[in-house]
Parts: structure tokens; sequence; C-alpha cells
């Protein structure tokens, strides 16, 4: 085994070993609370390991490590654990750290499932032999994790607040996508399937979603010290992301240009990119505004969540095309 696989492989561990540790500990906060300690320990070693694996292959390929698939999801996976080592004095590292440890071990789960020679280190095909690879997919990979923290965290707020139907159908929804980007990314049920599964469910999610909302919201939400901190912790998370993301949209533009010779081609995954933005955007608008509930921001973040699981991996599983296609298995 190579040191690059060693190093995953510890990673991977260490993540799935932190989330049973942070679970448990949040069941027995009163008399456990030693092992929260040792969970935080254990995914800032994930984190160096992980540091550590994306070093060796970018000596090993002698470039950037973002150039398939499975790089970008170790780098996504890096990117949680920052947003970790970020943020894991504004919330209870019991809460923070059992939702980071899970995403990291999904991931790194979806990772270990592509077909091994996608793992392996292969040159870089001619499209992606430029320096704007390295200034434009970092910062979108990054603000794409810390997406996902402030939209886990949007659930969290609705659940504390006793919006637990709300809360419920979120996560429906969510793993609706996630399912969907296994079967589709793995090719385990035809593309007709996957997509009338996700966008059927989706809808029906989303129909829910707003139902539920709007009938709990009639009622004040339930004021609980964690909707404070989720709140702070969610807003931290996205005025984050955001620059990066408005930065890798941007870069992406000069790219398409060098590439392509136009700044914008209303590419399928251009044009969900900027509703991704413009989600985000929405979400600080309301921010700003001194009469905004804070359930309202919690939606906005959410449904910005699905716009970047579309943007980052709906594209390998939905078949939706375009010029974007360097991430898919073939």
């Amino acid at each position: 085994m190579n040191a690059e696989a060693t190093f995953v492989n510890a990673a991977g561990f260490s993540s799935l070993f932190a989330f049973w540790i942070f679970a448990i500990a949040s069941a027995f906060q009163s008399r456990l609370r030693a092992l929260g300690a040792a969970g935080v320990h254990l995914l800032i070693f994930c984190f160096v390991c992980i540091s550590l694996s994306l070093l060796v292959r970018a000596l090993g390929a002698d470039r950037f490590p973002v150039a398939n698939l499975y790089e970008s999801l170790l780098f996504f996976s890096w990117g949680l654990l920052l947003a970790f080592v970020l943020l894991r004095n504004q919330i209870s590292t019991l809460y923070l750290g059992c939702l980071t440890a899970l995403s990291v071990s999904l991931v790194f789960l979806y990772a270990s499932w592509l077909p091994p020679g996608l793992q392996e280190v292969r040159p870089l095909m001619p499209a992606l032999v430029s320096f704007w690879r390295v200034i434009h997919v970092p910062p979108l990979i990054v603000s794409y994790a810390f997406f996902l923290i402030s939209g886990l965290v949007a659930i969290l707020n609705f659940w504390s607040a006793r919006r637990r139907l709300t809360a419920i159908c979120c996560l429906m929804a969510l793993t609706l996508c996630v399912v969907s980007v296994f079967l589709g990314t793995l090719k385990l049920a035809s593309a007709q399937s996957i997509n009338l599964l996700f966008w059927f469910g989706l809808t029906v999610s989303l129909v829910a979603i707003t139902l539920f909302f709007h009938m709990e919201t009639k009622s004040p939400p339930v004021a609980t010290e964690l909707c404070e901190v989720t709140d702070a912790v969610c807003q931290k998370s996205i005025t984050i992301a955001f620059p990066l993301l408005t930065f890798g949209i941007i870069t992406g533009a000069f790219w398409a240009n060098h590439a392509w010779g136009a700044y914008w081609t209303w590419d399928p995954k251009e044009s969900m990119s900027l509703a991704t933005w413009l989600s985000y955007a929405a979400y600080l608008h309301l921010r700003a505004r001194d009469d905004c509930r804070t359930d309202s921001l919690s939606l906005c973040a959410f449904l910005g969540l699905l716009l970047t699981i579309l943007t980052y991996l709906g594209f390998t599983f939905l078949g939706l095309g375009g010029l974007h296609t360097y991430g898919n298995l073939a």
C-alpha cells in the first residue's frame, strides 16, 4: 500500500470513529463530555491525514490534485474538515463534530466506491492543462464544503426551534439527493429511473417543505441557545463561502474565454452555479434585514444547499450534458 492510500484510509477510519464518538457523547452529554475532546482530536488527525494524502498525490502527479471526481472528493473532504476547524468554537463541538464526521465519512465511502482506474494518478486531458484550473477549482470546492455545513446546521436550527416536520422533510430531500448521486455515479440504475426518482421525489419534498414550513411558522419559534448558535454558524459559513463562490465563478469566466472564446456560454453547470450564487446572495440580503426571521434564513440556506449539490455533483448523475463533463466516470 502506497503512502497516499495509507493516509486516505487513516483519514476515512478516523472520521468514522469520530462520528460514533460524537454520537455517543451527544447521547450522554452529562457523563461523557471527555469523549467530545477525543472526537475533536480524531477529526484534527483526519484533517492532517487528508492534507498529507493530497500533498503526496500532488508530488506524485506533479500538479494540483483536482483533475477528476476522485480528487475533487478528497479536496471536498479537506474543505469540510477545514470548516470544522474554523467553526468549532462557534457551536458545541458535539453537534458540529457529528455533522462533519458523518459528512466526511460519506464522502470517503463515495470516493472508495469509484472505479480503481479513476483513483489512479493519470495525465491531464488537454482541456484541463491550464493555470486557470488551480485558480478556479479549489475555491469552488471549498465553498461547496462550507455551504454543506451551513445547510446541515440550518436543518439543526429547524429541529431546535420545534420546526420538526420541516426539518424531517429537509432531511428527506437531502437524502434523496445523496441517494441519487450514489445511484447515478455508480450506474446502479438507468438514467431515466434516476431522473424520475430525483425530480419527482425532490418536487414532492419541496412541496412538503413549503406546506409544513408555512404551517409551523404560524407560531413563533422556540427561542433556545442552540437556535441562536446554529443561526450564527450558518451565517459565518455562508459569509466565508460566498466570496469563494464568487471568485470561482469569475475565474471560471476567464478560463472559459481562454478555452472556448466566450466568458459565458449558458452551459448547464454555469447556469446552475449562477442560480446557487443568487440563492446565497438572497440569504445575505435577507440577513441584512433586521425583520427577517431565523427560520426563513434557515430555509434559504437549505435551498441553497440543494442547488449546491446540483452544481457540484448533479451533472454526474443526471446526464444534463454541457462542456463541464470532466468529472464523469467515462
